[in-house]
């Protein structure tokens, strides 16, 4: 079986949406606090909307804008957001102890 590195671009491609995902998710818990739930997720996805073009460049193909792959990016924010919140409270109770 030959391997195309060609057919995995969009792995690259999606890998460099995480950092994307986090600086997001990131900006808006600080800048929104007014927003909760889907409205906060709204927000992350527009955001990153705004910066993935150059990612898009780089593999040659629109990707944000399909269902599925937004629908990923949904579920990584939601990951991202559980992680955050487990490290504060980790955090706040080492801090209290």
């Amino acid at each position: 079986m030959d391997f195309d590195h060609r057919e995995m671009g969009w792995v690259t491609g999606a890998l460099k949406l995480i950092p994307l995902i986090i600086t997001a998710v990131s900006a808006v818990e600080r800048l929104t606090t007014a927003k909760k739930g889907k409205e906060k997720q709204d927000e992350a996805i527009a955001l990153i909307g705004d910066l993935v073009p150059l990612i898009e460049a780089s593999i040659g193909r629109d990707v944000v804008n399909e269902a599925e792959v937004q629908g990923a990016i949904r579920k990584v924010i939601d990951a991202v957001v559980v992680l955050q919140n487990c490290v504060r409270d980790v955090v706040a109770t080492r801090a209290g102890s």
